[in-house]
């Protein structure tokens, strides 16, 4: 029989195979392979990376999605009924920033309750991060109640109708005071609209520089004023200030005096006295705001003049303090020249103020009246014999 024999070929070749195989495989399960959830990281890392805007447009928009009613339309802002219609949340995920800022002054108008004015100011925050532009504040109408006065002392106000609008809207009388102080102190201007704004009070917060700033064409076309707080000093440059902007009535003294008499307690003497020549029977309650020290320099006739039908008024108010330093600053013959009864002065002597009739007043021991009365005339005959 026959012995079968096998080529070299066919065995070499085989193993040859097995070998590379085998050798593949194990390449394979020892290097280093990359997990599933790196791939996935990868991905998503790459993904983000090349994003466009209007990729991340669209993605905000398919987060709002989640409103359950119906988005909030520019033309639906200025509805009366959309606080009613629209929750917190509701507002939370229906209102776009793009229309609130489209629409701020509408939305400003409505009324909202606190927690929906909430949600609209943590929008205007993402529109306007750090503080808001003195354009948008003047848009804000009620949604401003729901600032802080944190929030209110950083905002930067120049603009005489903005400081207006948020005076007028505010909720609290801290948050009002902030916004007049602070536009007190900064290069806003002081026209009429600032000033009926501010008010009296507040202006007279003000230094005498900034003042001074006000022009008397705006002056003049603000309310009247109430300076009662100011300083002396500030009364007279207001005063001064409402001169000018009247001047053109000084010929008419009863429409000049109405003008300026809100602001009368800074006139000087020489005003007083033009005051007087007009004939325009000052009353008392104006008189008593008078500057006590130019009071001073009138004399009986320009009193005379200056109160006309109102003379009577001074001794019906002796007793207060603008009418007590007249008298002690003028002679007792000059006192008793206005013929109203009221008494004192300063006697030609020098021997100073003198109420006779409280010599001899009831009750007061007689022998000590009659002394004292002896002691002056015998002080005013040496003096006479010198």
């Amino acid at each position: 029989m026959m012995e079968k024999t096998v080529s070299p070929n066919w065995t070499i070749v085989p193993k040859l195979m097995m070998v590379t195989i085998a050798f593949g495989f194990c390449v394979t399960i020892f290097s280093p392979q990359p997990t599933f959830a790196g791939k996935v990281r990868d991905v998503s890392v790459n993904e983000r990376s090349e994003r466009s805007p209007q990729m991340l447009a669209k993605e905000r928009v398919r987060r709002a999605i989640a409103c359950t009613l119906v988005f909030i339309t520019p033309d639906k802002t200025d509805n009366f009924l959309l606080p009613s219609m629209y929750s917190a949340t509701n507002l939370e995920t229906c209102l776009n920033n793009s229309v609130l800022a489209a629409n701020l002054t509408e939305l400003g108008n409505l009324a909202f309750t606190t927690e929906q004015l909430v949600v609209i100011k943590r929008k205007l925050g993402e529109i306007y991060p750090g503080t808001l532009p003195q354009e948008e504040i003047k848009k804000l109408g009620l949604i401003i109640t729901v600032y802080t006065i944190e929030d209110v002392s950083q905002w930067k106000i120049t603009d005489p109708d903005v400081v207006a609008a948020a005076i007028e809207n505010s909720g609290t009388a801290e948050a009002i005071n902030v916004l007049k102080s602070h536009y007190l102190k900064g290069p806003g201007v002081l026209n009429a609209t600032a000033l009926n704004a501010i008010g009296g009070t507040t202006l007279c917060t003000a230094t005498e520089e900034r003042l001074k700033t006000i022009p008397p064409t705006e002056f003049r076309k603000a309310k009247p004023l109430d300076i009662s707080t100011c300083t002396q000093a500030k009364k007279d440059i207001i005063f001064g200030i409402a001169k000018v902007a009247f001047q053109d009535q000084a010929g008419d003294p009863n429409a000049y005096y109405n003008l300026t008499r809100p602001y009368i307690s800074g006139a000087r003497a020489s005003d007083l006295r033009s005051l007087a020549a007009g004939n325009i029977s000052m009353d008392f309650q104006t008189f008593s705001r008078l500057n006590p020290v130019e009071v001073e320099q009138l004399t009986a006739q320009n009193i005379r003049d200056l109160l006309g039908i109102n003379l009577n008024s001074l001794k019906d108010n002796e007793k207060h303090e603008i009418v007590r330093r007249w008298v002690n600053s003028h002679t007792v013959a000059e006192v008793m020249s206005l013929g109203i009864g009221l008494q004192g002065g300063i006697s030609p002597a020098g021997l100073g103020n003198y109420l006779f009739k409280e010599l001899f007043a009831t009750g007061s021991a007689p022998i000590n009246s009659y002394s004292l009365l002896l002691s002056i005339c015998i002080a005013v005959m040496g003096i006479t014999l010198q």
